[in-house]
Protein backbone atom coordinates (compact mmCIF):
# COMPACT_ATOMS: atom_id res chain seq x y z
CA UNK A 1 0.00 0.00 0.00
CA UNK A 2 1.06 3.64 -0.55
CA UNK A 3 0.99 4.28 3.20
CA UNK A 4 3.08 1.22 4.14
CA UNK A 5 5.87 1.84 6.64
CA UNK A 6 7.99 -0.71 4.74
CA UNK A 7 8.37 1.56 1.67
CA UNK A 8 12.04 2.46 1.23
CA UNK A 9 13.13 -0.20 3.70
CA UNK A 10 15.73 -2.77 2.60
CA UNK A 11 14.73 -6.43 2.74
CA UNK A 12 17.33 -7.13 5.43
CA UNK A 13 15.89 -4.29 7.56
CA UNK A 14 12.36 -5.57 6.93
CA UNK A 15 13.32 -9.08 8.03
CA UNK A 16 14.97 -7.72 11.17
CA UNK A 17 11.84 -5.78 12.10
CA UNK A 18 9.39 -8.53 11.09
CA UNK A 19 11.26 -11.27 12.95
CA UNK A 20 13.70 -14.07 12.19
CA UNK A 21 10.94 -16.44 11.11
CA UNK A 22 9.84 -14.10 8.30
CA UNK A 23 11.58 -14.21 4.93
CA UNK A 24 10.95 -12.48 1.60
CA UNK A 25 11.28 -15.24 -1.00
CA UNK A 26 10.85 -12.99 -4.02
CA UNK A 27 8.92 -10.29 -5.85
CA UNK A 28 6.25 -10.97 -8.46
CA UNK A 29 7.30 -9.63 -11.87
CA UNK A 30 5.12 -8.42 -14.73
CA UNK A 31 4.80 -11.93 -16.20
CA UNK A 32 3.51 -13.36 -12.93
CA UNK A 33 6.73 -15.18 -12.07
CA UNK A 34 8.60 -14.81 -8.79
CA UNK A 35 11.93 -13.05 -9.10
CA UNK A 36 14.77 -13.71 -6.66
CA UNK A 37 15.78 -10.72 -4.55
CA UNK A 38 18.84 -9.53 -2.65
CA UNK A 39 18.87 -8.25 0.91
CA UNK A 40 19.88 -4.71 -0.14
CA UNK A 41 16.83 -4.30 -2.40
CA UNK A 42 14.46 -1.55 -1.21
CA UNK A 43 10.72 -2.11 -1.01
CA UNK A 44 8.57 0.07 -3.27
CA UNK A 45 4.87 0.91 -3.25
CA UNK A 46 2.76 -1.40 -5.40
CA UNK A 47 5.22 -4.31 -5.32
CA UNK A 48 3.83 -7.77 -4.67
CA UNK A 49 6.06 -9.60 -2.21
CA UNK A 50 6.14 -13.36 -1.70
CA UNK A 51 6.69 -13.76 2.04
CA UNK A 52 7.36 -16.91 4.04
CA UNK A 53 6.18 -16.52 7.64
CA UNK A 54 4.45 -18.58 10.38
CA UNK A 55 0.64 -18.53 10.05
CA UNK A 56 0.20 -16.87 13.45
CA UNK A 57 2.31 -13.89 12.33
CA UNK A 58 0.40 -13.07 9.14
CA UNK A 59 -2.19 -10.79 10.75
CA UNK A 60 0.42 -8.81 12.68
CA UNK A 61 2.62 -8.32 9.57
CA UNK A 62 -0.38 -7.10 7.55
CA UNK A 63 -1.32 -4.57 10.22
CA UNK A 64 2.17 -3.39 11.30
CA UNK A 65 3.45 -2.78 7.76
CA UNK A 66 0.07 -1.93 6.22
CA UNK A 67 0.32 -4.75 3.69
CA UNK A 68 -2.67 -6.28 1.93
CA UNK A 69 -3.30 -9.62 0.27
CA UNK A 70 -3.94 -9.40 -3.52
CA UNK A 71 -7.63 -9.22 -4.37
CA UNK A 72 -7.55 -12.38 -6.50
CA UNK A 73 -6.67 -14.31 -3.35
CA UNK A 74 -8.75 -12.24 -0.97
CA UNK A 75 -12.50 -11.91 -1.38
CA UNK A 76 -13.56 -10.50 1.99
CA UNK A 77 -12.35 -8.42 4.92
CA UNK A 78 -9.61 -9.51 7.33
CA UNK A 79 -11.98 -9.08 10.25
CA UNK A 80 -14.21 -11.83 8.84
CA UNK A 81 -11.40 -14.38 8.75
CA UNK A 82 -10.32 -17.16 11.05
CA UNK A 83 -7.18 -18.99 10.01
CA UNK A 84 -6.72 -22.73 9.79
CA UNK A 85 -4.04 -25.00 8.36
CA UNK A 86 -5.20 -27.98 6.32
CA UNK A 87 -3.29 -30.65 4.43
CA UNK A 88 -4.20 -31.99 0.99
CA UNK A 89 -4.85 -35.71 1.44
CA UNK A 90 -4.01 -38.33 -1.23
CA UNK A 91 -7.66 -38.58 -2.30
CA UNK A 92 -8.28 -34.83 -2.59
CA UNK A 93 -10.03 -33.31 -5.60
CA UNK A 94 -7.40 -30.56 -5.62
CA UNK A 95 -4.45 -32.76 -6.62
CA UNK A 96 -3.18 -31.71 -10.03
CA UNK A 97 -5.44 -28.63 -10.05
CA UNK A 98 -4.74 -24.92 -9.58
CA UNK A 99 -6.20 -22.01 -7.64
CA UNK A 100 -9.09 -21.43 -10.07
CA UNK A 101 -10.42 -24.92 -9.36
CA UNK A 102 -10.04 -24.36 -5.61
CA UNK A 103 -12.03 -21.14 -5.96
CA UNK A 104 -14.91 -22.93 -7.70
CA UNK A 105 -15.20 -25.55 -4.96
CA UNK A 106 -14.62 -23.17 -2.05
CA UNK A 107 -17.21 -20.69 -3.36
CA UNK A 108 -15.73 -17.83 -1.31
CA UNK A 109 -16.38 -19.70 1.95
CA UNK A 110 -12.70 -20.63 2.21
CA UNK A 111 -9.93 -18.24 1.26
CA UNK A 112 -6.47 -19.47 0.25
CA UNK A 113 -3.88 -17.34 2.08
CA UNK A 114 -0.75 -19.44 1.68
CA UNK A 115 0.78 -22.77 0.72
CA UNK A 116 3.66 -24.76 2.20
CA UNK A 117 5.39 -27.65 0.48
CA UNK A 118 8.34 -29.55 1.91
CA UNK A 119 11.64 -28.39 0.45
CA UNK A 120 10.01 -26.10 -2.14
CA UNK A 121 10.89 -22.48 -2.92
CA UNK A 122 8.24 -21.04 -5.18
CA UNK A 123 9.09 -19.33 -8.44
CA UNK A 124 5.51 -18.68 -9.56
CA UNK A 125 2.55 -16.97 -7.97
CA UNK A 126 0.27 -18.90 -5.68
CA UNK A 127 -2.53 -18.72 -8.25
CA UNK A 128 -0.33 -20.63 -10.73
CA UNK A 129 0.85 -23.39 -8.40
CA UNK A 130 -0.40 -26.93 -9.03
CA UNK A 131 -1.59 -28.60 -5.84
CA UNK A 132 0.04 -31.85 -4.71
CA UNK A 133 -0.74 -34.42 -2.03
CA UNK A 134 0.87 -33.39 1.25
CA UNK A 135 0.70 -29.64 0.55
CA UNK A 136 -0.33 -27.63 3.60
CA UNK A 137 -2.74 -24.79 2.86
CA UNK A 138 -3.31 -21.77 5.05
CA UNK A 139 -7.01 -21.00 4.76
CA UNK A 140 -9.09 -18.03 5.83
CA UNK A 141 -12.55 -19.06 7.01
CA UNK A 142 -15.66 -16.94 7.24
CA UNK A 143 -17.72 -16.88 10.41
CA UNK A 144 -19.74 -19.89 9.28
CA UNK A 145 -21.36 -22.76 11.10
CA UNK A 146 -18.69 -25.30 12.11
CA UNK A 147 -20.55 -28.15 10.43
CA UNK A 148 -20.68 -26.18 7.15
CA UNK A 149 -16.94 -25.53 7.33
CA UNK A 150 -16.26 -29.19 8.13
CA UNK A 151 -18.35 -30.36 5.18
CA UNK A 152 -16.59 -27.92 2.86
CA UNK A 153 -13.15 -29.09 4.02
CA UNK A 154 -14.17 -32.73 3.58
CA UNK A 155 -15.54 -31.93 0.13
CA UNK A 156 -12.14 -30.52 -0.87
CA UNK A 157 -10.33 -33.56 0.55
CA UNK A 158 -8.43 -31.57 3.19
CA UNK A 159 -7.38 -32.57 6.70
CA UNK A 160 -7.33 -29.76 9.31
CA UNK A 161 -4.03 -29.57 11.19
CA UNK A 162 -4.54 -26.76 13.69
CA UNK A 163 -8.20 -26.43 14.62
CA UNK A 164 -9.22 -29.94 15.62
CA UNK A 165 -12.56 -28.66 16.89
CA UNK A 166 -13.73 -28.58 13.27
CA UNK A 167 -13.90 -32.37 13.39
CA UNK A 168 -17.54 -33.03 14.24
CA UNK A 169 -18.47 -36.11 16.27
CA UNK A 170 -21.68 -38.05 15.58
CA UNK A 171 -24.46 -37.77 18.16
CA UNK A 172 -24.37 -40.17 21.09
CA UNK A 173 -27.33 -42.19 19.83
CA UNK A 174 -25.82 -42.63 16.35
CA UNK A 175 -22.46 -43.51 17.89
CA UNK A 176 -24.12 -46.17 20.06
CA UNK A 177 -25.95 -47.61 17.05
CA UNK A 178 -22.67 -47.72 15.14
CA UNK A 179 -20.97 -49.65 17.95
CA UNK A 180 -23.87 -52.11 18.03
CA UNK A 181 -23.65 -52.64 14.24
CA UNK A 182 -19.92 -53.29 14.54
CA UNK A 183 -20.33 -55.77 17.42
CA UNK A 184 -23.07 -57.63 15.53
CA UNK A 185 -20.74 -57.95 12.52
CA UNK A 186 -17.99 -59.40 14.70
CA UNK A 187 -20.43 -61.90 16.25
CA UNK A 188 -21.69 -62.98 12.80
CA UNK A 189 -18.12 -63.62 11.66
CA UNK A 190 -17.03 -65.31 14.92
CA UNK A 191 -19.84 -67.88 14.80
CA UNK A 192 -19.51 -68.41 11.02
CA UNK A 193 -23.03 -67.14 10.38
CA UNK A 194 -21.84 -64.88 7.55
CA UNK A 195 -18.58 -64.56 5.62
CA UNK A 196 -16.29 -61.76 6.80
CA UNK A 197 -16.76 -59.63 3.68
CA UNK A 198 -20.57 -59.86 3.81
CA UNK A 199 -20.79 -59.11 7.53
CA UNK A 200 -18.63 -56.00 7.42
CA UNK A 201 -20.22 -54.79 4.19
CA UNK A 202 -23.57 -54.83 6.01
CA UNK A 203 -21.90 -52.94 8.86
CA UNK A 204 -20.67 -50.21 6.48
CA UNK A 205 -24.12 -49.95 4.88
CA UNK A 206 -25.59 -49.59 8.36
CA UNK A 207 -23.14 -46.77 9.11
CA UNK A 208 -24.25 -45.02 5.92
CA UNK A 209 -27.93 -45.53 6.80
CA UNK A 210 -27.61 -43.81 10.19
CA UNK A 211 -25.24 -41.21 8.68
CA UNK A 212 -22.15 -41.93 10.71
CA UNK A 213 -20.43 -41.76 7.34
CA UNK A 214 -21.72 -39.41 4.67
CA UNK A 215 -22.53 -40.01 1.02
CA UNK A 216 -18.95 -39.18 0.01
CA UNK A 217 -17.41 -41.92 2.13
CA UNK A 218 -16.24 -43.75 -1.00
CA UNK A 219 -13.70 -40.95 -1.46
CA UNK A 220 -12.01 -42.11 1.76
CA UNK A 221 -11.30 -45.52 0.22
CA UNK A 222 -7.67 -45.79 -0.85
CA UNK A 223 -8.42 -47.18 -4.32
CA UNK A 224 -4.75 -47.65 -5.37
CA UNK A 225 -4.30 -49.97 -2.37
CA UNK A 226 -7.48 -51.88 -3.25
CA UNK A 227 -6.29 -52.31 -6.84
CA UNK A 228 -2.84 -53.41 -5.70
CA UNK A 229 -4.38 -55.98 -3.33
CA UNK A 230 -6.60 -57.24 -6.14
CA UNK A 231 -3.42 -57.77 -8.16
CA UNK A 232 -1.36 -59.26 -5.32
CA UNK A 233 -3.92 -61.79 -4.08
CA UNK A 234 -3.76 -63.78 -7.35
CA UNK A 235 0.03 -63.71 -7.01
CA UNK A 236 -0.28 -65.25 -3.56
CA UNK A 237 -2.68 -67.84 -4.95
CA UNK A 238 -0.33 -68.53 -7.85
CA UNK A 239 2.53 -69.15 -5.41
CA UNK A 240 0.46 -71.95 -3.90
CA UNK A 241 -1.13 -73.46 -7.02
CA UNK A 242 2.12 -73.56 -8.99
CA UNK A 243 3.99 -75.04 -6.06
CA UNK A 244 6.44 -72.13 -5.92
CA UNK A 245 5.65 -71.37 -2.28
CA UNK A 246 6.28 -75.04 -1.48
CA UNK A 247 9.63 -74.91 -3.28
CA UNK A 248 10.64 -71.76 -1.41
CA UNK A 249 9.43 -73.25 1.89
CA UNK A 250 11.30 -76.49 1.19
CA UNK A 251 14.58 -74.70 0.45
CA UNK A 252 14.32 -72.54 3.55
CA UNK A 253 13.35 -75.59 5.62
CA UNK A 254 16.43 -77.48 4.44
CA UNK A 255 18.67 -74.57 5.35
CA UNK A 256 16.97 -73.93 8.70
CA UNK A 257 16.29 -77.56 9.66
CA UNK A 258 18.65 -77.41 12.63
CA UNK A 259 17.28 -74.10 13.93
CA UNK A 260 15.08 -73.92 16.99
CA UNK A 261 11.53 -72.60 16.67
CA UNK A 262 12.62 -69.28 18.19
CA UNK A 263 15.22 -68.62 15.49
CA UNK A 264 12.88 -69.78 12.72
CA UNK A 265 10.27 -67.24 13.78
CA UNK A 266 13.00 -64.63 14.17
CA UNK A 267 14.19 -65.23 10.58
CA UNK A 268 10.67 -65.06 9.11
CA UNK A 269 9.90 -61.92 11.11
CA UNK A 270 13.03 -60.16 9.81
CA UNK A 271 12.23 -61.09 6.18
CA UNK A 272 8.61 -59.95 6.56
CA UNK A 273 9.63 -56.64 8.17
CA UNK A 274 12.10 -55.95 5.37
CA UNK A 275 9.49 -56.72 2.71
CA UNK A 276 6.73 -54.58 4.23
CA UNK A 277 9.03 -51.54 4.21
CA UNK A 278 9.06 -51.73 0.40
CA UNK A 279 5.55 -52.87 -0.54
CA UNK A 280 2.16 -52.55 1.14
CA UNK A 281 1.65 -54.46 4.39
CA UNK A 282 -1.39 -56.39 3.17
CA UNK A 283 0.44 -57.43 0.00
CA UNK A 284 3.37 -58.57 2.15
CA UNK A 285 1.05 -60.75 4.22
CA UNK A 286 -0.50 -62.26 1.07
CA UNK A 287 2.94 -63.26 -0.24
CA UNK A 288 4.62 -64.31 3.02
CA UNK A 289 1.73 -66.20 4.68
CA UNK A 290 1.79 -69.30 2.41
CA UNK A 291 5.59 -69.44 2.51
CA UNK A 292 5.71 -69.16 6.30
CA UNK A 293 2.91 -71.70 6.77
CA UNK A 294 4.70 -74.09 4.40
CA UNK A 295 7.91 -73.86 6.44
CA UNK A 296 5.97 -74.69 9.61
CA UNK A 297 4.21 -77.70 8.08
CA UNK A 298 7.38 -79.13 6.52
CA UNK A 299 9.22 -78.93 9.83
CA UNK A 300 6.31 -80.44 11.75
CA UNK A 301 5.20 -77.36 13.69
CA UNK A 302 1.73 -75.87 14.12
CA UNK A 303 1.20 -73.13 11.56
CA UNK A 304 -0.38 -70.63 14.01
CA UNK A 305 2.89 -69.10 15.29
CA UNK A 306 4.22 -68.90 11.71
CA UNK A 307 1.14 -67.01 10.56
CA UNK A 308 1.16 -64.72 13.60
CA UNK A 309 4.77 -63.76 13.03
CA UNK A 310 3.86 -62.75 9.46
CA UNK A 311 0.92 -60.69 10.77
CA UNK A 312 3.19 -58.87 13.22
CA UNK A 313 6.01 -58.35 10.73
CA UNK A 314 3.71 -57.07 7.98
CA UNK A 315 2.41 -54.40 10.37
CA UNK A 316 5.89 -52.99 11.06
CA UNK A 317 6.41 -50.64 8.10
CA UNK A 318 8.46 -48.16 10.12
CA UNK A 319 11.76 -47.88 8.24
CA UNK A 320 10.70 -46.01 5.09
CA UNK A 321 8.12 -43.40 4.09
CA UNK A 322 6.92 -45.68 1.28
CA UNK A 323 6.06 -48.69 3.43
CA UNK A 324 2.64 -47.35 4.37
CA UNK A 325 0.48 -44.50 3.10
CA UNK A 326 0.35 -42.95 6.59
CA UNK A 327 4.15 -42.63 6.54
CA UNK A 328 3.93 -40.81 3.21
CA UNK A 329 1.15 -38.45 4.30
CA UNK A 330 2.98 -37.16 7.41
CA UNK A 331 6.34 -36.76 5.66
CA UNK A 332 5.56 -33.32 4.22
CA UNK A 333 3.68 -31.69 7.12
CA UNK A 334 6.18 -33.09 9.63
CA UNK A 335 9.14 -31.91 7.54
CA UNK A 336 10.65 -35.40 7.87
CA UNK A 337 13.57 -36.74 5.87
CA UNK A 338 13.86 -40.27 4.50
CA UNK A 339 16.47 -41.08 7.16
CA UNK A 340 14.20 -39.95 10.01
CA UNK A 341 12.07 -43.05 9.58
CA UNK A 342 14.74 -45.65 10.22
CA UNK A 343 16.21 -43.64 13.10
CA UNK A 344 12.99 -44.12 15.02
CA UNK A 345 11.76 -47.20 13.18
CA UNK A 346 14.83 -49.38 13.74
CA UNK A 347 14.71 -49.21 17.57
CA UNK A 348 10.96 -49.77 17.36
CA UNK A 349 11.46 -52.85 15.16
CA UNK A 350 14.03 -54.22 17.61
CA UNK A 351 11.63 -53.68 20.51
CA UNK A 352 8.81 -55.43 18.65
CA UNK A 353 11.06 -58.40 17.82
CA UNK A 354 12.13 -58.68 21.46
CA UNK A 355 8.53 -58.67 22.69
CA UNK A 356 6.54 -60.40 19.95
CA UNK A 357 8.47 -63.65 19.49
CA UNK A 358 8.38 -64.67 23.19
CA UNK A 359 4.68 -63.75 23.33
CA UNK A 360 3.89 -65.75 20.18
CA UNK A 361 5.75 -68.75 21.57
CA UNK A 362 3.94 -68.39 24.90
CA UNK A 363 0.42 -68.09 23.45
CA UNK A 364 0.50 -70.27 20.31
CA UNK A 365 2.81 -73.15 21.25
Amino acid sequence: NESSSAIGMTLSAFKKEAGEDTEVIGIVNENGGVKKVKNNLRIKAGQILVIKTPPDDISSILSVFDFSIPKELHSFDDDDLEEIEAMITPGSRLIGRKYDFFLKLAYEELNLLGLWRKGARYRTRLTRETFKAGDVLLLGIRDLDEEDVTNKIKHLGLMPLMQRELQTIPSRSRLLKGIIFFLISIILVTFNILPTAAAFLLCVLGFARIRIIDSNFYREVDWPIIIMLAAMIPIGTALQTTGLSEVISSNISNIAADMSLFWLLFLILIITMATTDIINNAATAVIMAPISAGIGMQLGYDIEPFLMVVAVGASCAFLTPIGHQCNTVVMGPGNYKFTDYWRLGLPLDILIIAVSIPMILFVWT
